[in-house]
């Protein structure tokens, strides 16, 4: 059964476009390189709560939450739930 942080990794790799030659990395900048849309955003959010087996308080969402693979996981997937959305 895949980890958590292999699910997001997967989806990432299935929605993405266009990506550099050496791949899906961590740091990879998923909306300004323009690997992923605005528009993945809220099937993200749900993969993210199914993942995280809790809410996300869209209203607590930042600019910069989702802005690369290592962003997500830290701030979605590795926190306590009082410190996050």
């Amino acid at each position: 059964m895949p980890s958590d942080p292999d699910e997001l990794h997967s989806w990432v790799l299935r929605k993405a476009r266009d990506l550099p030659p050496e791949g899906l990395t961590d740091d990879l900048p998923l909306l300004a390189g323009r690997h992923l849309t605005s528009l993945h955003i809220p099937e993200l959010i749900l993969l993210l709560e199914r993942l995280r087996r809790r809410p996300i308080d869209v209203e607590q969402l930042c600019a910069g939450d989702f802005r690369d693979l290592a962003t997500i996981r830290a701030r979605f997937l590795h926190a306590e739930p009082g410190e996050l959305a």
